[in-house]
């Protein structure tokens, strides 16, 4: 018998906690009987002082455990490959909604389990849920018939999936102990292993509006995630990605729908276009299992010709559809599902001269979002899925006098938009002169 109290001291005293602790505190705080409090202490003890490699493993292990697995065999029986994606989360992250039906377009099967927003980061869940009529929370047996029926699905994790890391995940987001590399490798890798994959690919962002902001912590970070797949015995690579702006030109959970939809029709944002074709190639590589030296250019031109011939976008109104979204909210020309009730607030430079954006601050972007109502300030808050920011300015853009830097979406009603203004503004930092460097790649690095 352990005490939750003298495991928490451990850790904060820096001693290695054995598998039989971890376990122990793990079981015990998914059935009920540790409280938030107790695992909020622990979860910054870990924070402030790490853990052992071996020490993330038996936590890894023991938040599989929490809970069920998937079991796909009757899709490997049909020699389908199950694969996935996962980013640790950026402001204006929306790939997973392109990567789906890339992936399911190219003979793979995705069982997505998303997550809600965290932090300062919006969640796929969340951005999904923005749809009308689409339900984002299957029980295991919807989640298994869409899967098996359509070779893809979204889905939030259910009360039996991990769920360790289902508490675990929002007491993090409201208690500061987001950035963490062990915690964050065991909630990552806990969930996609207990999908039953035979690949995966990680986005690991790095930046002002990533959790990780040093490009060294977020490989360090890549770097654990791909050994806890090489452990399991499952194929991971993980991409370190630029989060020094947000991706794409919207942020916030409907705006971001938008974008995507608009990819998957052959328009919207270059930079979460290429990076969702980059994504989706490399994740096609590891679950063909092709080993040839072009593979990745090969399956980076198929993933191109899925969005060019309209198959993706197919694929996903198939898989939104079947999950009870409404078709008709999905249509490039129907825009009412999210313009109504909101209003377009332009946000100016102050200086009303032609300028250059040399960088922006986007976690700041991230914070604004959470205050004008697309996150949530404690676990238990209701977001806005219709808020955010829309067109965008990019790093490296040039600003004439008196063209907007950005767009507010606020509910109409809101009073606070002066204020929401400000903050926007002083986001992007601006210069008439022109920036000695180019933007930084979107893609630094691949860990293999």
């Amino acid at each position: 018998m352990y005490l939750p109290q003298e495991i928490i001291r451990k850790k904060r005293d820096k001693i290695e906690l054995s598998r039989e602790e971890i376990q122990f505190l793990i079981q015990s705080y998914a059935s009920g009987s540790v409280p938030d409090y107790q695992m909020a202490a622990f979860a910054m003890a870990v924070v402030l002082n790490g853990m052992s490699d071996i020490e993330t493993a038996h936590l890894l292990t023991a938040m599989i455990q929490s809970g069920d697995r998937m079991d796909w065999s009757p899709l490997r029986k049909r020699s389908i490959p199950c694969v996935d994606k996962h980013s640790t989360g950026g402001v204006g992250d929306k790939t997973s909604l392109v990567i789906l039906p890339l992936l399911v377009a190219d003979g793979l099967a995705v069982p997505m389990v998303a997550g809600r927003g965290l932090g300062h980061t919006g969640g796929t869940v969340d951005k999904l849920e923005s749809i009308p009529g689409f339900m984002a929370q299957p029980n295991a047996e919807q989640f298994r018939s869409w899967m098996l029926a359509r070779g893809g699905a979204f889905g939030a994790q259910t009360d039996r999936f991990v769920p360790a890391d289902k508490k675990l995940y929002a007491l993090r987001d409201v208690t500061s102990t987001v950035e963490s590399i062990p915690l964050i490798t065991a909630s990552i890798m806990s969930k996609k292993l207990a999908e039953d994959l035979d690949a995966l690919v990680l986005d690991v962002k790095f930046g002002s509006g990533a959790f990780l902001q040093s490009m060294d912590s977020a490989e360090q970070l890549a770097r654990s995630l791909v050994n806890a797949g090489k452990i399991s015995g499952c194929r991971v690579e993980a991409a370190l990605t630029n989060m020094d702006e947000p991706l794409g030109r919207s942020a916030g959970h409907a705006c971001e729908v938008t974008e995507c939809l608009d990819i998957l029709q052959g328009a919207g944002a270059p930079d979460t276009r290429e990076l969702s074709l980059q994504l989706a190639a490399r994740a096609a590589v590891l679950g063909h299992q092709d080993k040839s030296a072009d593979a990745h250019q090969r399956a980076y031109m198929r993933m191109k010709n899925h969005l060019q011939s309209g198959r993706a976008y197919e694929v996903f109104l198939d898989i939104a559809t079947q999950q009870g979204a409404h078709l008709s909210a999905l249509e490039r020309s129907n825009t009412e599902w999210i313009d109504a009730g909101v209003v377009d607030v332009p946000v100016f430079a102050q200086d009303k001269i032609r300028q250059q954006i040399h960088s922006i601050e986007t976690r700041a972007l991230g914070l604004l979002l959470i205050e004008m109502g697309a996150g949530r300030l404690k676990k238990e808050d209701s977001i806005d899925h219709k808020v955010g920011l829309i067109h965008m300015k990019k790093v490296g853009e040039w600003v004439e006098s008196g063209e907007p830097l950005c767009f507010l979406r606020l509910r109409k009603n809101d009073v606070r938009a002066d204020k929401f203004q400000a903050v926007a503004c002083k986001s992007f930092v601006l210069s008439p002169e022109k920036a000695t460097q180019e933007p930084a790649p979107l893609i630094a690095k691949w860990i293999q």
